[in-house]
C-alpha cells in the first residue's frame, strides 16, 4: 500500500502544485487591470467566478502534461519499480514542461496589458526583427518584474517539487503485491479516467473550448479564465490551419476597390474600414422589439413541397401571405455558423472557414451591439451547448447580454446529440421573452432552431404527413412556429415587434443539376409585423443574409454606421447575390447562376429559372467573369478585413 500511496500522492502533489502557480499568475494579471472592472456590480462573485473558470482551464494544461507520467507510473507500480531514479526523470519532466508553462504564463500579462488579449501567434510576425524585439523587451524596465516573478517561480516549483518526491521517498519501501493489487489497478484506472476527462474539460458532446470561459458581459473577466498556455496553442492551431479563398481570382487590392464601388464609396484611399458607410435616418426612430428566427435547413425549396395534396409549411405560407417576404433570397453559406455571422452581424461566409471559432474571438457591429446601444436587451436561444461552434463567446463579446443553450434546459427534454426539440425551445424562449418584457424596455431576441436537422426525431402527429422523415420534420418545424407566433399574438409586446423568419441554410432538396446546389443557398425571408404590414408584399429582387441587419435598421428608421456587406433591402436593388459553400463560389443574378468549384476548379453558367442544366460559361465568357469576380472581390474583402481586424467600427 505504501507504494500505491507514493506513486499517487506524487502525481497529485504535482498537478495541485501546479494549478497552485498557474492560479499565482492568474492573479497578478487580476491585480494589474483592476481597472477593468469598473462598472462591474458584484464584483467579489465575478471575479470568483472568472477565477474558477481559470482553475478549469488551468487543469485541462496540467492533465496533459500528467497523461505521460501517470500512465507509466501506473504501468511500472504492477512490477514495483518505483524508485528514486524513476521519480528524479518524472521530476525532470515536470520541471521543464513547466518552465514552459510558467514562461507563456508571465510573458502573458505584460502582452495583455498592452494588446488586451493573451499571448497569441501574432508574435511570430517578430521572427525576421527578433533582435529588435528581444531588445524592447530587455530595454522596458517595468518587464523586469515579470523576469523576476518568473525566476522565483520556477526557482520555488524545483525547490518543491524535489522536496515531494524525497519525502515520499523515505515512506516507500514496500512492494507492492497480493491484496494491494486490488487496490492499485482500480485506483490507477481511476486516476487515468479522471485525467482524460481532465483533458476533454467536461462531460458533454464536446470538449472544452475557450466559449466555456466567458460567462458575462465584461471581456476582460471572460478572457482571464482561459489559460495563456491553451489560448496561445489555440491560436497557433487556427493559424496553420489552411482554408479555401479566392487569393487566385482577385487580389486584395482590387477587391477592395470593386467593394468600394458596389457600397457608392468614391475614392482609392480610406481610413480603417474600406466600406464604413453613414446612414441617416430621417423622422422618428421606432423603439420595436426584434425578434429574430434562424429556422435549421428551411431551403425555400421546401415550401414548394407538397405531399398528399397538402403543402408541408402551411403556417409558413400563411404567414408569407400578411408578410414582407422576399422570394430570391439566399444565405451566405451552408453551415449554421455561417448563417449567425451573416444574420446579425452582415459578414459572409469565408468558405470552410469559421471565424466564431477563433480563440481571438473576432469584434463584429451587428444587430446585437447596436440595438444594444440604444437601449436593447439582447438574448439569444439555441438547443445545443452554448459552447458548440463557440457561440457562447462570440455572441456574449459581440452584444448578446444572455445566451440560453442547452445547460438552461431540464436534461429531460433532451432528444438528441443537438439538445432540445422546436416546441420546447420556443416555448423557453416565449417564457423568457415575456419575462423581459415586463420592464418595458426593448428587446432583441434570436432563435435558433435545430429539429430540421438530422437525427431526426419526428413526433406521431407528423408522421402521416410523409413517408419521407425529411418532409414530417419540417412539417413539425412548421408547426413549431406556429404555437409560438400564436401564443405571442396574445401578448402586449406582440403589436410593437417585428418578427423576422429565415433560414441558417438551405438543405438538398430534389436532385441537383448544378456544380453549386441551389437549394443549399435559397432560403425564405419574412419581415413580420402588426405595426406595418397591413399591406403584405412579395418581393422578387435579389437579397442575402448579409442584408438583414442593415434592412431591419432601416424597418426601425435609426441612423447607424453600416460596415458590414449588407444593404437596406428596401432601398438598394442589387443586381447580384454572392454566397458559398464549404469549397464553392457562388452568384447569381436575375438570368443566370455562376459556380465555381474552388477544389476541381469546374465553373458553371446556368439559366436557374428555368432549371436548365445547359452550362452556359463557354458561349458566355465575359457574363461569368463578371459575376465570379464580384462574387470573389466580395469575401476577398471581408477577408481583409477580418485579417486587419476593420469589422468592428471604432
Amino acid at each position: 500500500m505504501k507504494k500505491i500511496k507514493t506513486s499517487l500522492a506524487y502525481i497529485l502533489s504535482v498537478h495541485i502544485l501546479a494549478l497552485i502557480f498557474m492560479t499565482s499568475q492568474r492573479l497578478v494579471l487580476l491585480l494589474t487591470n483592476l481597472a477593468q472592472l469598473q462598472g462591474v456590480d458584484s464584483k467579489f462573485s465575478f471575479v470568483f467566478s472568472a477565477l474558477i473558470r481559470g482553475v478549469w482551464f488551468d487543469n485541462v494544461i496540467a492533465c496533459y502534461i500528467t497523461a505521460l507520467p501517470l500512465i507509466i507510473l501506473s504501468a511500472v507500480g504492477l512490477f514495483n519499480l518505483m524508485n528514486k531514479w524513476l521519480l528524479n526523470t518524472f521530476n525532470v519532466f515536470y520541471i521543464i514542461t513547466y518552465t514552459i508553462v510558467f514562461g507563456v504564463g508571465i510573458a502573458d500579462t505584460p502582452y495583455f496589458n498592452y494588446f488586451f488579449k493573451h499571448l497569441n501567434a501574432s508574435i511570430f510576425n517578430w521572427t525576421e526583427e527578433r533582435g529588435t524585439a528581444f531588445d524592447m523587451i530587455l530595454q522596458e524596465k517595468s518587464y523586469y518584474m515579470y523576469f523576476l516573478f518568473f525566476i522565483v517561480s520556477v526557482a520555488l516549483f524545483v525547490y518543491l517539487i524535489n522536496r515531494i518526491s524525497k519525502r515520499l521517498l523515505k515512506n516507500s519501501q514496500q512492494n507492492i503485491s497480493g491484496k494491494s493489487y486490488f487496490t492499485y489497478l482500480p485506483l490507477s484506472l481511476v486516476l487515468i479516467s479522471l485525467c482524460i476527462l481532465g483533458i476533454r474539460g467536461r462531460f458533454g458532446y464536446n470538449p472544452i473550448k475557450s466559449s466555456q470561459a466567458y460567462f458575462c458581459d465584461n471581456t476582460f473577466l471572460n478572457l482571464l479564465g482561459v489559460n495563456p498556455l491553451y489560448y496561445f496553442s489555440r491560436d497557433i492551431i487556427e493559424n496553420s490551419e489552411s482554408h479555401y479563398s479566392v487569393n487566385k481570382i482577385v487580389s486584395e487590392k482590387q477587391a477592395v476597390l470593386l467593394a468600394r464601388k458596389e457600397y457608392g464609396l468614391s475614392g482609392k484611399t480610406y481610413k480603417g474600414s474600406p466600406i464604413t458607410r453613414e446612414v441617416i435616418a430621417h423622422g422618428k426612430a421606432k423603439k420595436m422589439n426584434v425578434v429574430v428566427i434562424l429556422m435549421e435547413s428551411m431551403s425555400a425549396n421546401l415550401l414548394d413541397i407538397k405531399e398528399n395534396g397538402k403543402e408541408i409549411t402551411p403556417y409558413l405560407h400563411q404567414l408569407i401571405n400578411k408578410s414582407y417576404y422576399f422570394d430570391n433570397f439566399y444565405s451566405a453559406g451552408n453551415h449554421t455558423n455561417h448563417g449567425v455571422l451573416a444574420t446579425l452581424f452582415g459578414l459572409p461566409a469565408l468558405f470552410d472557414q469559421n471565424i466564431m471559432k477563433n480563440v481571438d474571438i473576432p469584434l463584429c457591429e451587428g444587430l446585437p451591439n447596436t440595438l444594444q446601444k440604444r437601449g436593447y436587451r439582447t438574448m439569444f436561444f439555441m438547443s445545443h451547448e452554448s459552447q458548440y461552434d463557440n457561440m457562447n463567446a462570440f455572441l456574449r463579446e459581440n452584444g448578446v447580454e444572455e445566451v440560453y443553450a442547452q445547460e438552461n434546459y431540464p436534461s429531460s427534454e433532451r432528444v438528441n446529440s443537438f439538445g432540445v426539440a422546436d416546441d420546447f425551445l420556443f416555448q423557453y424562449a416565449f417564457d423568457k421573452i415575456n419575462q423581459e418584457a415586463k420592464d418595458n424596455k426593448p428587446f432583441q431576441s434570436t432563435i435558433l432552431t435545430i429539429s430540421n436537422h438530422p437525427p431526426y426525431i419526428v413526433p406521431d402527429k407528423f408522421k402521416s404527413v410523409s413517408n419521407n422523415p425529411q418532409y414530417q420534420i419540417v412539417a413539425y418545424a412548421d408547426d413549431a412556429i406556429r404555437q409560438f407566433m400564436e401564443k405571442a399574438e396574445k401578448q402586449p409586446w406582440f403589436k410593437n415587434t417585428l418578427f423576422v423568419l429565415l433560414a441558417d441554410h438551405g438543405k438538398l432538396v430534389g436532385s441537383n443539376s448544378y456544380e453549386l446546389p441551389l437549394s443549399y443557398n435559397h432560403i425564405p425571408f419574412i419581415l413580420y409585423s402588426k405595426a406595418f404590414t397591413d399591406a403584405p408584399k412579395q418581393f422578387e429582387q435579389l437579397g442575402g443574409q448579409v442584408d438583414v441587419f442593415p434592412t431591419i435598421m432601416g424597418l426601425l428608421n435609426q441612423s447607424y454606421e453600416n460596415n458590414t456587406f449588407g444593404v437596406d433591402l428596401f432601398k438598394t436593388n442589387r443586381t447580384c447575390m454572392f454566397f458559398s459553400a464549404d469549397n464553392g463560389l457562388g452568384c447569381i443574378n436575375k438570368d443566370y447562376f455562376y459556380a465555381y468549384n474552388l477544389k476541381s476548379k469546374m465553373e458553371g453558367l446556368y439559366k436557374y429559372k428555368s432549371n436548365n442544366p445547359e452550362n452556359f460559361v463557354i458561349q458566355n465568357r465575359a457574363k461569368s467573369k463578371v459575376l465570379r469576380t464580384f462574387s470573389a472581390s466580395m469575401l476577398q474583402t471581408a477577408s481583409y478585413m477580418i485579417k486587419h481586424h476593420l469589422i468592428r467600427n471604432k
